[in-house]
């Protein structure tokens, strides 16, 4: 799949299409990127959390009662082009 062969397969060099212009060499490029977490890598920092609404200044507390609901925050940085800047997304499942 990320071969020469495979890679350079779906282009038409009369239409002027490029290496880049192949899915292979854009999955493979990102593929690659990804596993030397070059690409989509994630860090949390500044971790916190407290009872709903508690404003006495007690965050992090060691342990909470039962059904008591809790407050969690982390700020999520992403790794791109070798500098962590904030993550932004809409929805982030915890």
């Amino acid at each position: 799949m990320c071969g020469n062969e495979a890679i350079l397969a779906n282009r038409d060099p009369t239409k002027g299409d490029t290496i880049d212009s192949s899915s292979n060499f854009k999955l493979c490029t990102e593929m690659v990127e990804w596993n030397l977490q070059e690409r989509g890598v994630l860090r949390v920092d500044n971790v916190r959390h407290n009872k709903v609404g508690d404003k006495s200044g007690g965050a992090n507390p060691e342990n909470y009662k039962r059904m008591v609901d809790i407050e969690y925050f982390v700020d999520i940085h992403e790794k791109k082009n070798g500098k962590w800047v904030p993550f932004v997304a809409q929805d982030v499942q915890f």
